[in-house]
């Protein structure tokens, strides 16, 4: 009888040559160490957090420009008309002067602005512009913090912005407006309505996610990530695009332009008296196709009733294919094309109707 015991056999695990068998040998050796060693846990490795205040609070990157426009945003109060809330938002340009958007409420006999430090003051409207929506009011107030307006800012859409208004009246006295920090979504042109009426102003405009369409936001400020004013925000309108509410505001160029022009020019007038003319720009009555993003041909959407495209006997779905003999192909060409035009003049529009194409004459009116 052998050594060993009847009926068991010795398991070895098969021979494995090289480094790969070292590799299994010291495996299996840690393996055996985690079982029959210690029964202590290992040490969880040391979390690491980035380092915050006592209070446990972090703050924003952008508490710098937060805090420059919410020292120069003013809460604007005046009259209740119709669905118009009494109370908007303003941006300080300039010892005592505040731009905010035109609207019903201005007309109020008991407007006032309360700045960002609590302090009140009677406002009188002392110009306005009918077609960019804008309003300049004068105050008594000459030292509170203003925004300069210089050379306008490069911005490029992804680039941080921050909105600063009074939406929803939620501030009051020295409460700081409330600020929304978002991204320039685009830079183009407007195209809105206001409920049922076309919005008269069509010029450029800083698209935005912040949502900047809410009561009381308008005429707020949309600043840079160094508290710079990139624009002010518009009135409430929904895009015939898409039928949604805009988020928008006007870049500060038009703002200067609009401070720049003199008080007598049409479209500003003061409190209380409307303007004889509300633009100089020229009006054909006429609405293209617009399908965002793509190169279109310049058909007729629709045509404003007693314009002069309508006494011209234009119709919605004609297709413009020139104007003044230059060729049309595209809704780009036809504005390039009517650009220069000023309310007075006479002008020939080519259409394709069907399978016809006709000539028309009108003479171009003041924009509405």
């Amino acid at each position: 009888m052998t050594g060993r015991r009847a009926g068991h056999r010795r398991l070895r695990p098969p021979r494995r040559s090289g480094w790969p068998g070292a590799i299994a040998a010291a495996a299996l050796s840690t393996l055996a160490l985690g079982v029959e060693g210690s029964t202590e846990p290992a040490p969880a490795a040391a979390a690491t957090a980035e380092p915050v205040e006592a209070s446990g609070s972090v703050h924003s990157p952008f508490a710098g420009a937060i805090e420059v426009a919410r020292q120069r945003v003013v809460k604007v109060y005046g009259a209740t008309v119709g669905m118009e809330k009494g109370y908007a938002s303003g941006v300080v340009i300039s010892e005592g002067r505040v731009v905010t958007a035109l609207g019903g409420l201005l007309e109020s006999e008991r407007l006032r602005v309360v700045f960002a430090d609590g302090r009140r003051s009677a406002a009188r409207v002392i110009a306005r512009d009918a077609r960019r929506r804008l309003a300049l009011l004068q105050t008594d107030i000459a030292d509170a913090p203003h925004f300069e307006l210089g050379a306008s800012v490069a911005l490029l859409p992804g680039d941080w912005v921050i909105a600063a208004t009074n939406c929803f009246n939620i501030a009051a006295g020295d409460e700081p407006v409330t600020t929304t920090v978002g991204v320039l979504s685009a830079r183009g042109t407007l195209e809105a309505r206001q409920r049922t009426r076309d919005f008269p102003y069509d010029g450029p405009v800083l698209f935005t996610d912040v949502i900047v369409s809410s009561p009381g936001s308008q005429g707020g400020a949309l600043v840079d990530g160094r508290g710079r004013l990139v624009g002010v925000i518009g009135r409430p309108v929904l895009s015939t695009r898409t039928n949604t509410w805009a988020n928008y505001a006007l870049p500060v160029e038009e703002v200067a332009a609009f401070l720049s022009a003199p008080a007598e020019s049409p479209g500003r007038a003061p409190a209380g008296e409307a303007p004889a003319v509300a633009s100089t720009r020229a009006d054909l009555g006429i609405r293209l196709f617009s399908v965002g993003g793509r190169t279109k041909p310049a058909f007729i959407e629709r045509v404003r009733r007693d314009s002069p495209a309508a006494a011209a006997g234009l119709r919605a779905n004609d297709l413009v294919v020139g104007v003044n003999g230059r060729a049309v192909g595209t809704c780009e060409q036809y504005d390039a094309a009517v650009k220069g035009i000023q309310p007075g003049d006479a002008l020939e529009l080519s259409i394709k109707r069907g399978e016809e194409i006709l000539t028309v004459t009108l003479t171009a009116g003041a924009a509405p």
